[in-house]
């Protein structure tokens, strides 16, 4: 019968401990390397998707799309390309962030499909060449509020900018409408500014 004594013990024994303790090891390495692949993977497809999905979109539509170049700290939340009827092109609206959030809203400049909503003009701003209608939520039905609405209270109430891009050769035009909740003025500008047309 062998014996196992706490000094040395069985060589046998020793020897297939160690080489499980090896392959123990080694597949935990391997298991944490898979992992981190696994993690950085699936991060760059979902860095990638918001791109491709403008691209899709680009794709269905005729009028230019276009995307925005950064939300901040906001990530998309909903994409999709909405009915504006059975003879109207679809239009385009895509959400970042939920109670801090910010909507990007686009459609072929000759239909309406969206109603952004009761609100007051506060400033017109220039955005990449063309002139955008900036609008903050305030309510009609407080007097002094509504008289001394401002760009700052969009921060308070929200508000959007509302502006067309012509036409171009390869594409028809654009009404863009970017709404903003629990952002300032400056965030709405510095999203809006940022925006680019979708290339195929």
């Amino acid at each position: 019968m062998n014996t196992y004594s706490r000094r040395g013990g069985d060589p046998l024994i020793l020897a297939n401990f160690l080489q499980v303790r090896e392959y123990d090891q080694i597949m935990r390495k391997l298991l944490g390397i898979f992992t981190l692949i696994s993690l950085l993977t699936s991060t760059s497809a979902f860095a990638a998707s918001p791109a491709s999905q403008y691209q899709a979109a680009q794709k269905s539509v005729k009028y230019q799309i276009l995307q925005p170049g950064s939300t901040g700290d906001l990530l998309l939340r909903s994409f999709q390309m909405q009915s504006c009827g059975a003879t109207s092109p679809k239009w385009l609206a895509a959400i970042y962030g939920e109670t801090r959030s910010v909507q990007f809203l686009e459609t072929d400049s000759a239909v309406k499909c969206s109603n952004p909503g009761l609100g007051k003009k506060v400033a017109t701003a220039n955005i990449n060449g063309n002139v955008a209608t900036i609008v903050a939520f305030c309510d009609p039905a407080n007097p002094a509020q509504w008289k001394s609405c401002k760009t700052s209270d969009i921060h308070n109430f929200g508000g959007y900018a509302m502006w067309k891009v012509p036409a171009t050769k390869k594409f028809r035009g654009t009404e863009v409408e970017v709404l903003v909740s629990g952002l300032t003025y400056a965030d709405l500008l510095k999203m809006v500014r940022g925006m680019k047309p979708v290339t195929l």
